[in-house]
């Protein structure tokens, strides 16, 4: 709805006052609106959106929202969806947020740059099926909205969501999590649409107790005052009339006031505005188009073109479409404004409403119109357009596009598939629908679809279109691209027994070159170790170690360490096994895709955790977390995983459930969340949290994981579900699980003996209570040999309290909670002095074994390991040792004292005003965590928002303790 001038009319009662700042009949939508702004500029967002059908009103209310925002000091960001641009991820957010790489602003060029997308080119799944679950751009869009807040109070407005990219909606919706955490306001608008991305976005709206501004029309009185202020005279009961057909719809009785003020048919007289009585009542389609045919016939075809580019192309965009000169078109440009046409919005062309742009656009024949998309993408194309531009035109030019598209795909289709595969697919399957079944050109069509496919995830149907353009192309070249696509693509989908048939057949091949008949020798090491044939595994690894130094090549040196490496760390965990993961990390970046670089960085993490290599492996994690960020894919769960491993060894597992939290959402998109929801399942049943971990370990036997990664991860939820068979009082089931996966492996693929050594002491523990002493030695024995490779403190740990329950000596025991001391690895040292207590107690030295089980509580105690506590006051009881009458201090859970370091850490940098990404980047943990550590910081302090945990933080300083370090 149009504003009147700079005067609105609110009624009250009967009568009509006129106040500068207002729309007719929607006050109370005003009122909530500011007071929502100024809630969030004191620092606690608020979202709230405003639905209703074209013309009620949202768009007006959103702009007057935002001039109340920004008179608040808010910065105010505004963008319009389009309904062209809803195959383009990230469209409205990036326009609104004005993400470019050409940009000024370093981060807004960077958030440019990972949209692109290049580092997940070719990568299995790597863009997302729909590129709406790209989360690499997704947590890029959420950090610039972070920094922005940290800059100042901040307002985003996003109009007529109904056309926005599922990718948009999808950042909109995990900005709700964190909302109230930030000076933020966001604001949207949409027209209702059933089952679609924005209802959904609706649905979860309410879900979470955001307000939605339902628009209705305006009722009688409202209609009488609007059309009083837009007439002159209170209307007379004819006009009434009239007005009843627009049903309360603002700007169908705006429409209406203006026709009738260009027929000159409203008669102004003793304050009374009515028209002649044979005045017919027009369509609101009339009413558009009456306003239309006063335009001369050149504003017209401008106009009709500048509907085709849509709604926010600049005047650059259309003076090259139409190949005219910018000065030529400002005169016309001018007159659509005056005849109010198009609306003011800076550089941008903007139809006053998107029903005028709609009645343009339907006007111009439907042949006519394709050709007009053609010749603008052709334009866009000759200007270096971003190529989803390009695209947008395309995909309406349909069969018009002939050649061109055929052409322009061929240059285009590797940077279309980085930053829009579902585009790049809908273009691609055209262009073949177009190219005949001899055209030179089909292989290459035939490979890029394969490759986007594969990209997005869809990857039988990538080996499909591989195999199909393997049986019809000749040309030199396709073959071992096309293969690669179809290994990858059998590896990606859990058959890495296919991907080693496909890998022989290719080696054999003639068009496969010398150097991609290495590379495949060396990822079918990669295959045979995944199904667990290690032998062979080394053997190829090996020889191909040697072909690869000899031909200088390092991605096919990096599949080849990788595996030795594996391998060795499985049978003799020590130097040797390490010094091959570092070569393999150390390899020079430029020749490995980013995703082969962060899959040896994690590997080398998990390598030096194995040996007690904490800060090694804390130092790698810092080095790959800002590529593991921008790359996405597996690799952000691996990520975080793997830093919810490290916290948990050390005992910190309230960071460590902060990093599974942060980690889920892209472990349930990219299939590894299982192993997410095993340590967090064990953290509650340490606990003593039932219920959490029965639905933790319910969700990670649902969970479909199916990448090579999460097979030497099977060992965690294999641990969670026997520690709740001890818990439900079932130990004879625990142990025959833990058996059968140390007999038998566990995932089906690494044998069981070599893979899951860390459980020989809850393997040797329940044996030894089942009676089972011959399968307890041979455990024991197990537990030796790992220590005898690595000599690292917890291999010797584990060895040491193996022999020590089965000797029933204390002293090794004790030694090996001193081990685990070192290590450390503090619910092991727990446990060690548990078990020296119990023997202790059992050999009648009560003094000593109280002494251990306070050790053990204190231990305990920190973890807040509510269960191990019980059980091991259960163990002590029954042989009359009880506590001492010192105890520990239990754990709080609320107010400061329940803060960890790190949330002290976290807390400090958000009084010192850093955002959550330049808290992330200070402590080398990853947006997403830092987020979740402050939403668990606000919940144990009771608090809604940062800025009332930073004037906490601050009030609490001490005058001579310094600030978190800027």
């Amino acid at each position: 709805m149009a504003r009147l001038s700079s005067w609105y009319a609110k009624y009250r009662g009967g009568g009509v006052v006129y106040f500068p700042g207002r729309l007719v009949g929607r006050e109370a939508e005003l009122a909530k609106m500011a007071g929502w702004a100024r809630t969030a500029r004191a620092g606690t967002g608020q979202v709230a959106f405003v639905v209703g059908e074209a013309g009620l009103g949202k768009t007006a209310l959103l702009e007057l929202t935002a001039e109340t925002a920004g008179s608040l000091g808010m910065r105010v960001l505004k963008a319009t969806a389009q309904e062209l641009e809803r195959q383009r991820p990230f469209a409205v957010i990036s326009a609104c947020l004005g993400v470019d790489t050409e940009s000024a602003d370093a981060s807004l060029a960077r958030a440019g740059e990972i949209l692109r997308g290049e580092g997940r080119y070719g990568m299995p799944g790597g863009l997302g099926e729909a590129a709406g679950s790209d989360f690499a751009a997704v947590e890029t869009m959420l950090g610039l909205i972070d920094d922005l807040c940290t800059q100042q109070p901040l307002a985003l407005f996003l109009d007529d969501l109904q056309w926005a990219d599922s990718a948009s909606l999808l950042v909109v919706q995990r900005l709700l999590r964190s909302v109230h955490q930030l000076p933020l306001l966001l604001v949207g608008a949409y027209r209702p649409a059933p089952q679609g991305d924005v209802d959904r976005l609706s649905r979860s709206l309410a879900l979470g107790n955001h307000p939605i501004l339902e628009l209705t029309p305006l009722p009688p009185p409202a209609v009488s005052a609007l059309l009083a202020g837009l007439c002159g005279g209170a209307p007379g009961p004819r006009l009434r009339r009239m007005a009843e057909g627009a049903a309360g719809n603002p700007w169908y009785v705006m429409e209406l006031a203006a026709a009738l003020r260009r027929e000159d048919a409203i008669d102004l007289r003793d304050g009374l505005a009515e028209v002649p009585l044979d005045c017919p009542q027009p369509s609101l389609t009339h009413l558009i188009n009456h306003r239309l045919r006063y335009l001369r016939e050149e504003v017209l075809q401008v106009l009709r073109a500048a509907s085709v580019l849509g709604t926010g192309c600049t005047l650059t965009d259309l003076a090259t479409v139409l190949d005219r000169p910018t000065h030529e078109l400002l005169s016309i440009l001018a007159e659509a404004g005056t005849a109010g046409i198009l609306r003011d919005a800076g550089d941008r062309l903007v139809f006053r409403h998107d029903l005028i742009r709609h009645a343009l656009y339907d006007a111009v024949p439907g042949p006519a119109r394709a050709l007009l998309h053609l010749r603008t993408a052709q334009a866009l194309a000759g200007a270096g357009a971003v190529p989803e531009r390009v695209a947008e035109h395309l995909l309406v030019a349909t069969s018009a596009s002939g050649d061109f598209l055929i052409d322009w795909l061929l240059g285009s289709a590797v940077p279309l598939t980085s930053r829009a595969p579902a585009m790049a697919l809908l273009l691609i399957d055209q262009a073949l629908e177009l190219a005949g079944p001899t055209d030179p050109r089909r292989g290459q069509l035939q490979l890029y679809r394969a490759v986007a496919e594969l990209s997005s995830g869809r990857l039988a149907e990538a080996e499909e279109t591989a195999r199909c353009a393997l049986a019809r192309t000749r040309g030199p070249g396709w073959e071992g691209p096309l293969r690669w696509i179809i290994v990858h693509a059998s590896f990606a989908r859990g058959r890495p027994d296919l991907a080693l048939v496909e890998i022989r057949a290719a080696c054999g091949r003639p068009g496969v070159s010398a150097l991609e008949a290495l590379r495949f020798r060396a990822f079918s090491a990669t295959c045979l170790f995944a199904l667990g044939r290690l032998t062979e595994a080394g053997a190829v690894a090996s020889a191909t170690r040697r072909a690869a130094e000899a031909m200088d090549d390092a991605a096919a040196l990096a599949d080849a360490l990788h595996i030795l490496a594996a391998k060795r760390f499985l049978e003799a965990p020590g130097t040797e096994a390490l010094e091959l993961a570092r070569h393999a990390a150390r390899l020079t970046p430029e020749p490995l895709h980013p995703a082969q670089r962060i899959r040896l960085q994690l590997t080398l993490v998990n390598r030096y955790m194995d040996l007690d290599r904490y800060q090694d492996a804390q130092r790698t994690l810092a080095a790959v977390h800002e590529t593991t960020k921008h790359t996405g894919d597996i690799y952000l769960p691996w990520y975080h995983l793997s830093c919810a491993l490290l916290a948990f060894h050390a005992g910190r597992w309230d960071d460590a459930l902060t990093e599974i939290e942060a980690g889920l959402d892209p472990g349930k998109r990219f299939r590894m969340c299982r192993a997410l929801r095993g340590v967090a399942a064990l953290i509650s049943l340490h606990r003593g949290r039932q219920s959490a971990a029965e639905a933790h370990l319910t969700a990670a036997a649902a969970a479909t994981d199916s990448s090579d990664i999460t097979w030497y991860y099977a060992h965690l939820p294999l641990c969670a579900d026997a520690l709740a068979d001890e818990a439900r009082g079932h130990p004879e089931r625990a142990y025959a699980r833990l058996t059968a996966a140390f007999d038998r492996g566990v995932g089906g693929h690494l044998p069981g003996q070599l893979s899951l050594g860390l459980l020989t002491p809850d393997l040797v523990r329940l044996a030894l209570t089942h009676n089972d002493t011959t399968n307890a030695r041979r455990y024991a024995e197990a537990a030796r040999r790992r220590a005898d490779h690595s000599g690292t403190p917890y291999h010797l740990g584990d060895a040491l309290r193996c022999q020590g329950l089965l000797d029933r000596d204390p002293d090794l025991l004790l030694e090996a909670a001193r081990c685990y001391h070192q290590a450390p690895r503090p619910l092991s040292e727990a446990h060690a002095y548990t078990d020296a207590a119990e023997l202790l107690a059992q050999q009648r030295r009560p003094a000593r074994a109280r002494a251990l089980l306070d050790q053990a509580l204190e231990v305990y105690t920190r973890m807040d390991a509510q269960w191990d506590m019980a059980r091991a006051l259960a163990r002590l009881r029954a042989h009359a040792v009880h506590r001492s009458a010192r105890r520990p201090r239990s754990s709080a859970r609320l107010g400061w004292e329940a803060l960890t370091d790190t949330e002290h850490l976290v807390a400090g940098h958000v009084a010192s005003g850093h955002s959550n990404p330049e808290i992330a980047a200070r402590m080398y943990i990853s947006r997403r965590t830092v987020g979740t550590h402050v939403s668990h910081i606000l919940q144990k302090l009771g608090m809604t928002s940062r800025v009332e945990l930073a004037a906490e933080v601050i009030r609490r300083r001490s005058p001579d303790e310094p600030p978190s370090p800027h």
